[in-house]
């Protein structure tokens, strides 16, 4: 007799994120299973209750933190066009990822345990700093030039957050990722290179 395959945790979120992400929050836990071709019971095996499979499915960090450790890498070192354009991508790609999933978590009311504890620094306020801290690393290396380290990544950013958000809600998309990627590094540097013209000594 063969033994019954095993299920695999990262089925059922798929199949979960598949049916959340189509047919919201009310959607069946039986329809889930089924999408997932196991039993219900099965899933209730793996998490402990609807919401709790909800959130995994819909689990907003997805990329983790590589990209932070690439950028810091990168200080001093290479060319900062390349080192800014693969952070960039990498960043985009995630908040396309995360901004529709975090639009569903909204809309269904689960409460995401543990988001807003003291002292707890939003995801991204720490991407801002991480952005920040290179800009900052840059310019004493002599390497880049900005009146505000702090800003600029909150604009970096912000550029890259409404790109995923007209994406989402609108289906526009002004250009592909990396065209816009490229296009948003370059308006920095060229901003950065006029910084540096101002502060030149006469």
């Amino acid at each position: 007799m063969a033994r019954p395959k095993s299920i695999q945790t990262g089925t059922i979120l798929e199949a979960a994120r598949k049916v959340f992400m189509r047919d919201g929050y009310q959607a069946g836990t039986a329809r889930i299973a089924r999408e997932a071709g196991v039993s219900e019971g099965s899933l209730f095996k793996h998490f402990k209750s609807k919401a709790n499979l909800f959130l995994a499915a819909m689990e907003v960090e997805a990329g983790g933190t590589a990209w932070e450790e690439r950028l810091m890498a990168g200080v001093g070192k290479g060319d900062p066009r390349s080192t800014l354009e693969s952070a960039g991508i990498q960043l985009l790609g995630q908040l396309r990822l995360t901004l529709p999933r975090l639009m569903m978590i909204n809309a269904s009311g689960v409460t995401i345990p543990n988001h807003d504890l003291p002292g707890e620094v939003p995801h991204p306020i720490q991407k801002m700093e991480v952005l920040s801290r290179y800009f900052t690393a840059e310019i004493r290396a002599g390497r880049l030039a900005m009146a505000s380290p702090r800003i600029q990544a909150h604009l970096f950013l912000g550029a890259l957050a409404h790109y995923a958000w007209c994406e989402t809600l609108f289906g526009y998309r002004s250009a592909t990722p990396a065209v816009y990627v490229k296009t948003l590094v370059d308006t920095l540097l060229r901003a950065a290179v006029t910084v540096k013209k101002r502060e030149a000594p006469k």
